[in-house]
């Protein structure tokens, strides 16, 4: 079997810390397999996807040169084949038309299957409808009640089952007609030939759907690895709460790419003691087994410490090409030859105080203001 893994971002909002990770640990699997490793954009949620954001996703993953396989994939050019399964699934009884609006969902029949533990069934799962009314509908996958549990494997947190009941009839279409998330992941990772899908363990409740889906479709589904989530220093979710938590805010403060992959990769998965290392060495040593079930926390503080160590190996003209790019974008900077030149003689004596490009920066301030 070829080990196909994929980052499957959604365009909604600028690649966070943990997106990156999962970015990372995608590639790193599958290249520690002599796999391959894919992008798709999932942007079938119309309303809430951006084409600029997905170029500044794309941008964001090559800043941190995680290469990729074969094409970009954007499913909303998947609709049709999506689509089509959803007909399926219709066809032959395993999804249906539901007509019940917003207000029917706080009615006594939601609010019964709350009093039962269970979640929302809808009351048009079991109806047959032989003129299709005009009226505004979704399409709901019908949950199944026998078995009332299903069981999988995950390759971090082992034998899981799952009580169906805490399942929704959940919604395959939108009123619109478009593909909701969960069928649409399960037809695009299908036809992409993805064998292994890693990702966050927010995702567990997701992916007992998207079995449900490759179940119904009486496909094989890829084997699942579920990442613990990373904490902030007070043991919440990271979020974007906490501030700096988006790739870009890192590049703003001027880390490089591989201290920045360093620091990820040691996120969550370590190999023996290391914590210095790059990327060909986390390729040669990465495995899921190496991926801890605990949540790891941020500590920009052992970011600094990574990023030093990477800056400090550095040649000398590589830090001054990185610096004067960095002061280009960041800080809106074009230098003069003679005072690159003097940034150049002075960056021995800087480098070993700095940790990022900013605080070289900051130390060479008056450098430029000589020059102005």
């Amino acid at each position: 079997m070829e080990i196909r893994t994929r980052f499957a971002p959604s365009p909604t909002g600028d690649l966070h810390v943990g997106g990156a990770r999962t970015a990372l640990f995608n590639y790193l699997f599958a290249k520690s397999m002599k796999g391959k490793f894919l992008l798709r954009i999932e942007d079938t949620d119309l309303k809430r996807s951006n084409s600029s954001l997905s170029e500044k996703i794309i941008k964001d993953i090559k800043w941190l040169n995680i290469p990729w396989d074969e094409e970009i994939v954007f499913q909303q050019q998947n609709q049709n084949e999506h689509r089509e399964i959803i007909d399926f699934l219709l066809e032959k009884g395993l999804a249906f038309r539901c007509y019940s609006n917003k207000e029917d969902l706080t009615g006594t029949s939601f609010k019964a299957d709350k009093l039962r533990g269970t979640v929302f069934r809808s009351p048009w799962r079991d109806r047959v409808v032989m003129d299709q009314p005009s009226m505004q509908h979704v399409v709901r996958f019908k949950v199944p009640s026998d078995p009332s549990r299903i069981n999988f494997v995950d390759k971090i947190r082992g034998d899981l089952s799952w009580d169906l009941n805490n399942i929704e009839d959940f919604i395959i279409a939108r009123s619109d007609g478009s593909s909701t998330y969960n069928l649409a992941v399960v037809v695009d990772d299908y036809n992409m030939k993805i064998s292994h899908v890693i990702r966050g363990e927010d995702h567990l409740t997701n992916t007992v759907k998207q079995l449900l889906i490759y179940q119904a479709l009486d496909w094989t589904p890829p084997i699942f690895a579920h990442i613990p989530l990373i904490h902030n220093a007070t043991g919440e979710k990271l979020s974007k709460r906490d501030g700096k938590s988006n790739l870009v805010d890192f590049k703003h403060q001027g880390f490089l790419p591989d201290a920045m992959l360093n620091y990820l990769a040691r996120l969550g998965w370590s190999y023996k003691n290391e914590e210095y290392f790059n990327l060909d060495q986390a390729i040669s040593w990465f495995t899921l087994e190496g991926i801890g079930k605990s949540p790891s926390k941020f500590d920009i503080k052992k970011l600094l410490y990574i990023s030093k160590k990477h800056l400090m190996a550095k040649p000398v003209n590589e830090i001054h090409e990185s610096l004067l790019r960095y002061m280009e974008i960041y800080k809106n900077i074009n230098m003069s030859e003679s005072c690159s030149k003097k940034l150049r003689l002075l960056l021995p004596f800087v480098v070993e105080r700095c940790a990022t490009l900013e605080e070289i920066f900051e130390s060479s301030l008056f450098l430029f203001e000589e020059e102005n």
